[in-house]
């Protein structure tokens, strides 16, 4: 299953000329989703005539061949909350995003995707493993969005699963004797080998996008989940409280956890904000955005702390590692951008730094942008 944060950030590095960034809200839900098709051709139509005002004709039409490829067999059942399309002369890639976008088509020389790469950053993203008696389930959500329930449908995936395709299936209830499960040590032995081979289906999900995981079902059967879980440590929370297990559509089941998700978001932010806190008197804290920038350059980053939602317009120059903020005193070598601290994260991300987002609230009147260094600057 496609990675979607990885995606997105090699389209970032793509340049062509054009570039074409093409944005349409969609419907998850029949028959709702029938108006995206109708959406969509109306919306390459309008980029056509866009790209012949400005691009040669035979361009124009191997970009929108391109795009063509990759929408004729597009099924609006698997709709998301948006989709994408970037597009140059020789490729195209169609994604669907788990969040609302505004209708638009961008032209440009590099393709739109760094405001979604910040809403995936800002956002938890993690599996749901749902487990019964006699089924288990695989979710993989964002926030309170769902992204994909892993079914029969996932033909490439399911080639790898040591135990078939999602939903897997508690065959021992039926092919076990009676008297076998007769007593509780072998019921619960029963349960827990089923768990397992649950488990070895996650964890060969998880090889791809190493995502958190939430545990969906009663207690005991959570319990014993736990118990021979290969990743242990990779679970975040469990819910005991869930009601349509097995038949529950995969919303239902993502609502039903909202509670237990925004505890852990906040005490994610909790732990961010006591860090620091305990960092900020340290010399290897850097505040000051030229400092950052090159300290960033020079690979002298651990963790680069941002406000959620801060942006900052601004000039680079790449030759002499400077960032200017007021266009006036702009060299006529720096390169414009509309946000300098993407560009900052950007190449922090290059050094392998991790990245923190952290919202204005637990910040108490803390720098938006806080660098804390390998080494004293």
């Amino acid at each position: 299953m496609l990675n979607l944060t990885d995606t997105l950030n090699q389209l970032k590095n793509v340049q062509a000329q054009p570039a074409v960034s093409l944005f349409l809200p969609t419907h998850r839900t029949f028959p709702d989703n029938q108006q995206d098709v109708i959406a969509l051709k109306n919306q390459l139509k309008q980029l056509e005539e866009r790209l012949l005002a400005d691009y040669d004709k035979r361009l124009v039409a191997q970009i929108l061949e391109q795009i063509h490829h990759q929408t004729k067999d597009l099924n609006p059942n698997y709709h998301l909350d948006s989709l994408a399309i970037f597009a140059t002369a020789d490729s195209a890639q169609v994604l669907r995003l788990p969040f609302p976008t505004q209708e638009r088509i961008v032209i440009d020389q590099q393709f739109s995707v760094r405001d979604f790469i910040r809403e995936l950053s800002y956002a938890v993203q993690y599996y749901v493993v749902v487990i019964s008696r006699e089924v288990g389930r695989l979710i993989k959500a964002s926030n309170d969005r769902v992204i994909h329930e892993f079914s029969v449908d996932d033909s490439d995936l399911n080639e790898r699963l040591p135990h078939g395709a999602f939903p897997v299936q508690n065959d021992n209830l039926y092919s076990t004797s009676g008297a076998e499960r007769a007593t509780a040590a072998n019921e619960d032995r029963l349960l827990k080998e089923f768990l397992n081979r649950v488990d070895k289906n996650v964890q060969t999900v998880r090889a791809s996008e190493p995502l958190g995981l939430v545990i969906v079902g009663d207690r005991r059967n959570i319990s014993f989940y736990e118990s021979i879980c290969d990743q242990p440590n990779a679970i975040i929370f469990s819910v005991d409280n869930v009601t349509q297990l097995e038949q529950g559509s995969a919303q239902h089941i993502i609502d039903s956890i909202q509670t237990e998700l925004k505890s852990h978001q906040q005490q994610l932010h909790q732990q961010h904000a006591q860090q620091l806190d305990e960092l900020y008197a340290s010399d290897r804290v850097v505040t000051d955005l030229q400092q950052i920038y090159q300290a960033v350059l020079q690979n002298n980053v651990d963790t680069l702390y941002v406000q959620q939602g801060y942006m900052q317009t601004g000039w680079v120059d790449t030759d002499q590692q400077r960032i200017y903020l007021d266009q006036a005193h702009a060299p006529d070598s720096a390169q414009a951008t509309d946000d300098v601290i993407n560009h900052i994260i950007d190449a922090a991300q290059q050094h392998a730094a991790n990245i923190v987002f952290i919202p204005a609230d637990y910040l108490q009147s803390k720098a938006p942008l806080t660098l804390m260094s390998r080494y004293a600057v």
